[in-house]
Order: C-alpha cells, then sequence, then structure tokens
C-alpha cells in the first residue's frame, strides 16, 4: 500500500490449487520480510502501473530465488490472520486522497 508492504508467508504441507481453499490445519501463517532489493523493485513496478496498491504473490524456491507469480490490483488479503494493519493502512490511504 503506497510505501508500505506487508508480507506474510505461508506454508501448506498438501497439495492445493488455491492457497485460500488449503485445509487450515495444514496451514501457517507468519509476519515475512522481504530483502530491501526486493522491496524496491516490488513497489516500483507497482507505481510503474500506475497502482498505490497491489498484492504480490511471490514464492521462495528451494535454493533461495524469490519468483514473482502475480501481482494483482484488486488481491485478497482478508483471509490473512491479522490482516487489520493492510485494511488499515488502505483506509489511511483513502482517508488522505479525499482531503
Amino acid at each position: 500500500m503506497g510505501e508500505r508492504l506487508f508480507v506474510t508467508e505461508i506454508h501448506v504441507d498438501v497439495p492445493y490449487l488455491d492457497i485460500r481453499t488449503a485445509p487450515d490445519e495444514h496451514t501457517t501463517y507468519r509476519p515475512g520480510t522481504l530483502r530491501a532489493a526486493l522491496a524496491r523493485r516490488v513497489v516500483s513496478v507497482t507505481r510503474n502501473f500506475g497502482l498505490v496498491f497491489a498484492a504480490w504473490d511471490l514464492i521462495a524456491t528451494r535454493d533461495h530465488r524469490v519468483l514473482a507469480l502475480e501481482l494483482n490490483p484488486g488481491g485478497q488479503w482478508g483471509f490473512v490472520p491479522g490482516h487489520h494493519h493492510i485494511t488499515t493502512a488502505i483506509v489511511d490511504h483513502l482517508e488522505h486522497s479525499i482531503r
């Protein structure tokens, strides 16, 4: 959201087609971080598309590379535990942009 990044690592120990449908008992969520260079690229690409918000789907490979699967300008975040800080950032941005 703007310059603020909210990273959640999602780990699933069973096969799934859509992460949101993975069984809760096989899914763990935890706050994550991105390396500074990657974070700058995420913000830059988001801005270059003219967006202030984007939900990125990234995947870390076994050899520690990070691959971008998707940049979604209308992505979902409500299924992530503790998502209220994201919602608050969006509301803050909207409130400041209409003043």
